[in-house]
């Protein structure tokens, strides 16, 4: 531009106007900017310290971030069931309070008080760890949810015996036109009565209970003795070994030493003991049955030693995804029991573990040359996609999806082994889920990812990536 035709005096005025104008443009552009970082990092509530109640906090803030949990917590209408203004009630309105975006501070101290009525002693100002708070919400809505199922029961049992209902004298009517038997009626009345109890269990089983499977199975090869032992959980507590400290290590490890088989030598059973055979002991499978909607993993971080405890600091890596199918107890049409007991001799890993093979096909290789980056998405307890024979890539892939998780929170003690200070990194709600916030009590802060990953992790919170029906996504 030639400037030869302006004065100098309007050069500098149009100079000074420029920058001021710039300068406007500036200042508005960062503050509009800080604004709508101030605004999104205070999606997530937080939740005011009431005198050392940060395991509380961390806790809610980790439940509230597993969308089937807070599901769960809602269909269950407390007004309908009886519940209303109990434990069950304040827990629910609660973590509906935390996935709202509205970056308030809220109180717990409705759960304190319903605590209470249930006769916990919950003191203010006196530290407590999570994992035992979280049992103690457990025995809670049992308790609640027991009287409810009761009345709901009798619900049940009326209803089935009422003849008010017009699709129950239709389906009586069919049976006796058909049967002619009156007890063929009593039977289909019972059927029916059991599936509805069945259907009102369901409904109040918490989505984070999940049933484990021990299989003990004679070794002596003449004998085919075999027993199963089923136990539910709600948490799965993870130990960090002895070899390991010191060292870090990841979740998929602590998941195979903990699932591990084993053989318990100095055992014999009853059918070996009858028939005089020789004592060759018991190999000792343990896997899932049933797999939780909602998967809580402990890390157990308190180590024992001959002066006392001390705080177990190594780190445990943990990914965004998690497969469970090399943990699982699974049925497989196409195995069989020659198979079955074929794998049942090769049970000993190189790595010094075992994968339960509970009627699961053995895999074949780790690694995929096909599908480098797997081990990366799912760790170490990825499945073997490298075999692809007319479609079965596509049935495993499908296959693989029923064992997969997703983090939806970490919570992290900081401190030593008898005092300090919980967190939780959590994810916001939808349409913001691939967000992650840092709580700690009322101060919320959004973080990257990295921060999540390189935290001491206590208490991990998945979510099962396969939806139940009746929950909604959040």
């Amino acid at each position: 531009m030639d400037l030869r035709g302006y004065s100098p005096q309007t050069i500098v005025a149009g100079t000074l106007i420029g920058g001021t104008l710039a300068a406007a443009v500036t200042y508005a552009f960062l503050t509009s900017r800080n604004g709508e970082e101030a605004s999104s990092s205070r999606l997530v509530p937080g939740l005011a310290n009431q005198g050392n109640t940060c395991y509380m906090n961390a806790l809610l803030q980790g439940l509230a971030s597993c969308p089937s949990f807070v599901g769960w917590l809602k269909s269950l209408k407390p007004q309908d069931i009886g519940i209303q203004g109990g434990f069950v009630d304040h827990l629910s309105n609660l973590l509906h309070l935390l996935n709202e975006p509205t970056g308030s501070t809220l109180t717990a101290q409705s759960i304190v008080e319903s605590l209470k009525a249930h006769g916990w002693s919950i003191t203010v100002g006196v530290e407590h760890d999570l994992y035992e708070l979280f049992n103690v919400f457990v025995t809670t809505w049992e308790d609640e949810l027991k009287s409810s199922r009761r009345i709901l029961m009798n619900q049940s049992i009326e209803n089935c015996h009422s003849s008010s209902s017009e699709d129950d004298e239709d389906v009586v009517v069919e049976s006796t036109s058909l049967r002619g038997s009156p007890s063929i009626i009593r039977k289909l009345m019972s059927f029916q009565r059991c599936a509805s109890m069945a259907r009102i269990d369901a409904s109040l089983r918490s989505p984070c209970v999940g049933l484990t499977a021990t299989e003990y199975r004679c070794c002596n090869t003449n004998c085919g003795y075999r027993t199963v032992k089923y136990e539910s959980f709600t948490v799965l507590t993870l130990a960090i070994p002895n070899s390991q400290m010191g060292t870090s290590t990841n979740t998929e490890s602590l998941l195979r030493r903990f699932f591990c088989s084993e053989i318990i030598r100095d055992a014999i059973c009853d059918k070996c003991r009858a028939s005089d055979r020789k004592q060759q002991g018991f190999l000792k499978k343990h896997g899932i049955v049933k797999l939780p909607q909602t998967l809580m993993i402990r890390i157990e971080r308190v180590g024992m030693l001959p002066n006392g405890s001390m705080k177990l600091s190594e780190h445990v890596h943990f990914g965004e995804c998690l497969s469970l199918q090399d943990v699982c107890f699974r049925k497989n049409p196409k195995i069989n029991q020659k198979s079955y007991e074929e794998s049942s001799l090769h049970w000993q890993l190189p790595d010094g573990t075992s994968r339960v093979v509970g009627g699961a096909e053995e895999t074949r290789s780790r690694r995929s040359p096909i599908h480098p980056s797997q081990a990366a998405i799912f760790g170490d307890l990825a499945s073997n996609y490298a075999l692809i024979d007319g479609g079965s890539f596509v049935a495993e892939r499908r296959e693989a999806q029923k064992y997969a998780y997703q983090l939806r929170a970490v919570s992290e003690h900081r401190g030593g082994p008898y005092s300090g200070h919980f967190v939780t990194y959590r994810r916001a709600s939808a349409p913001n889920h691939h967000t992650w916030y840092y709580t700690s009590d009322a101060q919320v802060t959004r973080v990257p990812y990295s921060h999540v990953a390189a935290c001491q992790s206590y208490m991990l919170f998945y979510e099962r990536v396969k939806p139940h029906r009746l929950y909604e996504r959040m």
